[in-house]
């Protein structure tokens, strides 16, 4: 949440992806999962950036991903930019801001 408020003048250039892990196969199961996350890292506040479901756990796999949850960026041409946690994404929006 401060990520995307912290950089919220440069949300045409970027969109954070989230991904919980590959055993919730429905939303009524992520919303389950999310429920003590949203209520105890976020304040109880919705998420502002979209949590995808891979059930099959192949993005997960193509993607590098090793731990849960992970936010993943995306640049605005579509390209992942950086996963990982917060450091890693400022990191990648400081960069993404010098390229303007």
């Amino acid at each position: 949440m401060k990520l995307y408020e912290e950089h919220k003048d440069q949300r045409d250039r970027f969109e954070i992806l989230a991904f919980h892990d590959a055993r919730a196969k429905t939303f009524e199961e992520l919303d389950g999962k999310l429920e003590p996350i949203i209520k105890d890292k976020w304040g109880g506040k919705a998420l502002p950036f979209p949590i995808l479901l891979d059930p099959s756990g192949d993005t997960i796999k193509d993607w590098g991903i090793r731990a849960f949850p992970t936010m993943i960026l995306i640049d605005p041409e579509g390209k992942l930019v950086k996963g990982g946690g917060e450091k890693e994404l400022e990191a990648a929006l400081k960069e993404l801001a010098t390229q303007k």
